[in-house]
């Protein structure tokens, strides 16, 4: 009875749990356990399966981030490339004739263009910034009468820069190495019409802005070989320092900025390329021809250009303490005549600018050069004098011309005056008679004392 008992129990609390589901728990535990085991089993493996899926993902990052530094190195890299060729193209393409390159020292030379015949030649020095094609109405006009020479300075227009090895203890002082100071400028100007190009003095020398001031320190310097200087809208020394520095403060912002921002689009390649996607402001066509208008282009182009500008600009204080030091060692020559030309005031500028700029015209005018033609051109500015009033300077350079031809005739007469009266006197000296020499008395014997 206890044996059935106990045997039928466990049969029974089966029982409970009725045929169908005993049959089928064994499959349903099979599947809750497998269920179960499931998760753990995808624990288990899920660094096996995601380490591979992130380096895909990375992989595929890297891959895509390449591609994008590529792209990136074509796009800032070909405007380069494409501007370098063409400026190498368009150096020898476009250089103006007549006109060519002159070698003033072992590591750079200095485009000149001479046009006409004639004497005194006469030397053209640009503003601040620009090449000798500021020029080109009023050489051409004055090429007519006289010899007339145009240049671009150092690393301006198709002018190359001097090599500078500041490695060397000579070139690390401050004034060595810096082309763009008055004091190199001028001695640059010596090499490539004396030296160099054998120009016969006397010249006349026509400086506009920042030329006026080149042209008065090489006449100060190399007074022999200077007859007259005509200054355009001249840069005085001093400028700087009236209306509390509001000229320094009108360069920064409307010259030197914009000036460092076209040399860094010109240096990327990216203006060249604003000019030919029309992107790029248009260049002013006016009355240039289409190789002159190319030439424009190829300047504006040129980041060698732009830098000489800016470093002209950024040294302009060097230049005017280096005039000033000459002008408390040595005076200006009274011989050389001095003209000086200005224009009204630019109303695209400050007040306090235009004040500035007229006080210092003044303080020449009265102080440095007393007795100099000045002549006011009414109803243009200093800027645009070149362009719109070419045939009032092309009059005034002329007076200077005629100057200077006047003054070497009376040289060279008063020479040939003093040359006939210093033969007239060796000839009256040759035929003057000879005085007439008796022979010395006879000698007396000596007296015999018997």
């Amino acid at each position: 009875m206890s044996t059935t008992q106990s045997s039928s129990g466990p049969r029974q609390r089966h029982g409970a749990a009725s045929p169908v589901s005993s049959s089928s728990s064994p499959s349903k535990s099979g599947q809750s356990a497998g269920t179960r085991a499931k998760p753990s089993g995808s624990a288990a493996s899920s660094p096996s399966t995601s380490t591979p899926q992130k380096g895909h993902i990375i992989g595929r990052c890297i891959r895509q981030c390449g591609w994008l530094v590529v792209y990136v190195i074509i796009a800032v890299v070909t405007p380069m490339v494409m501007n370098h060729a063409a400026l190498s193209k368009e150096q020898k393409e476009l250089m103006p004739t007549p006109g060519s390159m002159v070698r003033i020292n072992r590591h750079q030379r200095l485009f000149m263009r001479c046009l006409g015949h004639g004497s005194p030649v006469v030397i053209l020095e640009a503003p601040m910034g620009k090449d000798h094609t500021v020029f080109e109405r009023l050489q051409l006009s004055l090429a007519k009468h006289t010899r007339v020479c145009s240049y671009d300075r150092a690393g301006l227009g198709f002018s190359e820069r001097p090599l500078v090895n500041r490695s060397e203890p000579t070139q690390r002082s401050k004034s060595n190495g810096m082309p763009h100071t008055v004091e190199d400028m001028a001695e640059d100007l010596y090499k490539l019409i004396v030296v160099e190009s054998g120009l016969p003095p006397p010249y006349v020398l026509v400086g506009v802005e920042l030329g006026s001031l080149i042209t008065r320190f090489f006449a100060q310097i190399f007074e022999g070989s200077v007859g007259a200087v005509v200054l355009v809208d001249p840069l005085v020394e001093g400028v700087e320092n009236f209306e509390q520095g509001a000229v320094r403060q009108y360069w920064k912002e409307t010259r030197l900025q914009p000036w460092q921002k076209q040399q860094l689009t010109a240096a990327s390649g990216l203006y060249r390329l604003g000019l030919i996607t029309g992107l790029a402001q248009k260049v002013e066509k006016n009355a240039m021809s289409e190789r002159q208008l190319a030439r424009k282009k190829h300047i504006l182009c040129q980041p060698a250009h732009w830098q000489a500008a800016v470093e002209e600009l950024f040294l302009v204080n060097e230049t005017m303490a280096q005039i000033q030091l000459l002008w408390r060692i040595k005076s200006f020559p009274v011989n050389i005549s001095v003209a000086v030309v200005t224009a009204d005031s630019d109303s695209t500028v400050s007040p306090a600018v235009n004040k500035a700029w007229k006080q210092a015209q003044k303080h020449l005018v009265d102080k440095l050069h007393p007795g100099c033609r000045h002549k006011h051109v009414s109803g243009v500015t200093g800027a645009s004098l070149l362009e719109k009033r070419s045939a009032v300077l092309h009059e005034l350079v002329l007076n200077s011309v005629d100057q200077v031809r006047e003054s070497v005739a009376a040289t060279a007469a008063s020479k040939q005056k003093d040359a006939s009266d210093t033969a007239t006197e060796s000839s009256k000296e040759t035929n003057a008679p000879t005085p007439t020499v008796l022979p010395p008395p006879p000698s007396q014997p000596p007296h015999v004392m018997l």
